[in-house]
């Protein structure tokens, strides 16, 4: 990882029942740095990047429903994905299902 990436982690717990499902985003620095004009934070400009492509895993499931959503943020990759192949790649975004 390039110094200034970010991981975020997004899961989503179903309204009901369920058990959470999470979806780790890698958001490399050059993206964030694109947005950087905007005048956000790293995160929150992580979070706008790796959203659209979580809530495609999530709201693919058709058995998943409506869902809550919470965010955490990584310097590293947790060790849950770490030595692994993303499940996902979409325009610079790497992504891994939990």
């Amino acid at each position: 990882m390039a110094s200034g990436d970010i991981y975020v982690q997004i899961t989503a717990t179903p309204v009901g029942s369920g058990g959470p499902r999470s979806v780790v985003v890698l958001v490399p620095r050059s993206q964030i740095e694109e947005y950087r004009i905007s005048g956000k934070k790293s995160e929150a400009i992580a979070q706008q990047l790796a959203e659209p492509l979580a809530m495609n895993v999530f709201t693919h499931r058709a058995s998943f429903g409506n869902f809550k959503v919470t965010h955490s943020f990584f310097p590293e990759a947790p060790p849950e994905i770490e030595g692994k192949p993303p499940d996902f790649a979409l325009r610079g975004l790497k992504a891994w299902v939990l």
